[in-house]
């Protein structure tokens, strides 16, 4: 009985469990999937990782993730892409700062490894 009063307890001391802490700072989001022309080439893919690294030192971003594909054999998955990089920011004018940022303008430079470019900005719901 001692158990379940202490349980009782704490949860009713704890947040409720519906009111998860934001794992992802920002409200503004920024998806780019790219697809290198020569995936295979570790060379290449190690040039392009480490200028799309580069790109993380930009002011005003949160939050950054590199990703590759996770490989899901689902139909609605698509692993075609060869990287993926997300980025958050406060707000839309973070973004802007960061878009045109001579880093950025540098990267941009890099755009003969990619033979395609896929950008998805979402803005979080209030």
């Amino acid at each position: 009985m001692r158990f379940v009063l202490y349980c009782l307890l704490a949860m009713t001391l704890s947040p409720s469990l519906t009111e998860a802490a934001d794992p992802m700072p920002g409200t503004f989001y920024h998806h780019v999937y790219f697809w290198l022309k020569k995936p295979n080439d570790a060379a290449q893919r190690q040039e392009f990782l480490a200028a799309l690294k580069t790109m993380q030192k930009i002011p005003g971003i949160q939050h950054s993730f590199i990703g590759t594909p996770a490989a899901d054999p689902r139909d609605v998955v698509d692993n075609s892409y060869t990287f993926y990089w997300l980025v958050t920011f406060k707000d839309k004018a973070a973004w802007k700062a960061y878009d045109t940022h001579p880093i950025h303008d540098e990267f941009r430079k890099k755009a003969g490894l990619w033979q395609k470019v896929l950008v998805m900005d979402t803005q979080k719901l209030p």
